[in-house]
């Protein structure tokens, strides 16, 4: 029951958090960009992060509700591992699966409008390298999130 309650409020904390962090990269970005033109943004972005947000708090869920206590080498790894592959997967796989959503795709046909435009090669290769090169800098922002979870679960008396 202990790791049915944590993959719940995994799939929740990440639902919020991926609208939150999206929300706020889209106002930097826009900031630096030279004004802020739109409170939302992009809304390609917050269906490239959805997905590995909840998949990787529901995975942490069920991880940390097994778990009295994680040492902090440990902790410091999983925010690695989370952070890379939530960078990976919102940068190739996200990004095509929102700009297909954006720009009209259907399941029924799939190719349609002007989805053939993307650049899908492209958005591997830069994916992928950016996965790598903003680990610095989303390692500890993962740290942090994965941190107040960790305070949610034990408030939650799962942990």
């Amino acid at each position: 029951m202990k790791i049915t309650k944590g993959v719940f409020i995994g799939f929740i904390f990440g639902f919020i958090f991926s609208l939150f962090i999206s929300l706020v990269f889209m106002m930097f970005a826009q900031a630096m960009a030279g004004g802020i033109m739109s409170l939302t943004g992009e809304s390609w972005l917050y269906y490239a992060t959805v997905v590995p947000f909840i998949v990787t708090f529901m995975i942490l869920g069920a991880y940390f509700a097994k778990r009295e206590t994680v040492s902090n080498k440990k902790l410091w790894l999983i925010s690695l591992l989370s952070a890379f592959f939530v960078t990976l997967y919102s940068g190739t796989i996200g990004a095509l699966f929102g700009e297909w959503v954006v720009r009209g795709g259907s399941f029924i046909t799939p190719i349609e409008g002007g989805y053939t435009s993307v650049n899908f090669e492209g958005t591997w290769f830069w994916g992928l390298v950016y996965a790598f090169v903003l680990l610095p800098l989303t390692t500890p922002v993962a740290r942090l999130l994965i941190q107040s979870f960790l305070e949610l679960l034990k408030k939650m008396k799962l942990n």
